[in-house]
């Protein structure tokens, strides 16, 4: 007999590997995502790196990815992967073979550690040095979603151990700030970490500099194997735990360079992130360390061009990268505008935990839709209750909890559906 603590349980009829995965139905009849028409079959793999957005498989920056098949993982130092549970607001890096069927998903953060300064009034805390945003505006990227037991910024403290997943952003001068995009609590057995881009090499003195970070790399590992730091360079560094900055150089254990047109090149690539640099009469920008062509390229949204981007605008770029690392782009569309506006978040999944219309979840993200339109000719019950299974689209608050839009009921698919069903265990067949 299993003990009443275990009260939940999980069924998916398409998982074959962890739970931690949060996979399910993205397989079966496609569900346009809200920014731009679902893209055509491409030859060979492909790439998206963004920001979750939703579940149904996994939607990723308003893209519905399949990812039945597949467990998310985290890669640790040493090279291997830790299984995790995907949940909204992490940035991802997602391989698929070009139909959105998704064959790796890794979930990297951007910078782990210490919280050493916390700006209630300017919306900002400090960590290992990197100026971390909260955003609470769905034009400028994903709204910063607190996990528990945050909820807000004030319940950071200086000195907790926090994960922040965000997006990297650069002003006119060049000084790299972060937009969260979710903030949690640190794994207390794991290496801090920080993510950005290398300004202030020395090759003397084997240091550089991430944000207000001096990092010492002359005994760390530096990968891929024979890769040359550079100035710009996007990396992610390893570091002693309780790791602060400081004047004297922190030493870092690892650090592996983000080669984007190494692992991409060749292959459709998609990039979601803020505008950083915007350079009109080149027809260029920036996003996330990576320079953009923009020159060919169409905009997804009637009426909506370049003239229509600015510093920090929230955009997702599809396109290849060439030999100099440039990712030129094919269809860009700019999310939080027109008719994504109430849509940045996409769930598909069954009813749980109903207690009204205004307290349930889907997917283990708690919603609300008494304000939303519903469907209720398309559910069979006539009203919202448990274990219904629906496509819902709505805004996200910064506590985590989704302010629904539009509902309506779904047909499951044998294969295909996520159903999620609560309980006490009573009996384990562990042969079976």
């Amino acid at each position: 007999m299993i003990t009443p603590a275990f009260t939940k349980t999980l069924l998916a009829a398409a998982c074959t590997a962890a739970i931690l995965s949060a996979c399910g139905g993205g397989g079966g009849t496609a569900i346009t995502p809200p920014v731009a028409d679902a893209p055509p079959a491409l030859l060979g793999a492909a790439t998206v790196s963004g920001t979750v957005t939703g579940f149904g498989s996994v939607i990723v920056d308003g893209v519905r990815i399949d990812n039945h098949a597949v467990a998310a993982g985290r890669e640790i130092e040493d090279g291997s992967i830790r299984p995790v549970e995907l949940k909204l607001g992490q940035h991802v890096e997602v391989e698929h073979d070009g139909a959105l069927v998704a064959s790796k998903i890794v979930v990297g953060s951007e910078v782990e550690g210490t919280v050493s300064a916390v700006d209630a009034t300017a919306g900002t805390l400090a960590v290992l040095g990197q100026v971390i945003v909260i955003n609470t505006d769905a034009a400028l990227g994903p709204v910063t979603v607190f996990d528990a037991p945050y909820t807000r910024l004030s319940d950071v403290k200086t000195g907790d151990s926090v994960e922040i997943h965000a997006l990297l952003k650069t002003d006119g001068a060049g000084k790299v700030s972060l937009q969260a995009t979710r903030v949690e609590k640190k794994i207390a057995d794991e290496a801090d970490r920080a993510r950005g881009i290398v300004t202030e090499l020395s090759a003397t003195a084997h240091t550089f500099k991430l944000g207000n970070l001096l990092v010492d790399y002359s005994g760390a590992k530096l990968l891929p194997a024979g890769v040359v730091l550079t100035n710009g360079a996007e990396v992610q560094v390893a570091l002693p735990s309780a790791t602060t900055a400081g004047s004297t150089a922190v030493k870092a254990s690892v650090v592996k360079v983000k080669d984007r047109k190494g692992e991409s090149q060749g292959k459709q690539a998609e990039l979601g992130g803020a505008v950083a640099v915007l350079d009109v009469a080149a027809k260029t920008i920036t996003v996330n360390g990576v320079k953009v062509d923009l020159s060919t390229a169409t905009f997804n949204q009637s009426g909506r061009g370049l003239a229509d981007l600015k510093a920090g605008s929230y955009v997702v770029i599809k396109g290849t990268y060439g030999s100099d690392s440039t990712l030129k782009a094919t269809t860009v569309v700019i999310r939080g505008v027109d008719q994504d506006k109430g849509n940045e978040v996409e769930l598909h999944g069954t009813t749980v935990d109903f207690k009204a219309n205004d307290d349930f979840r889907i997917r283990g993200v708690a919603v609300d839709a008494s304000h939303a339109s519903i469907d209720l000719a398309s559910c069979l019950s006539g009203k919202l209750a448990n274990d219904l299974q629906v496509s819902a689209t709505g805004s996200l608050t910064a506590s985590g909890k989704v302010i629904l839009t539009s509902l309506k009921c779904e047909k499951a698919q044998d294969g295909q559906t996520v159903v999620e069903r609560e309980g006490v265990t009573s009996r384990v067949e562990t042969a079976a």
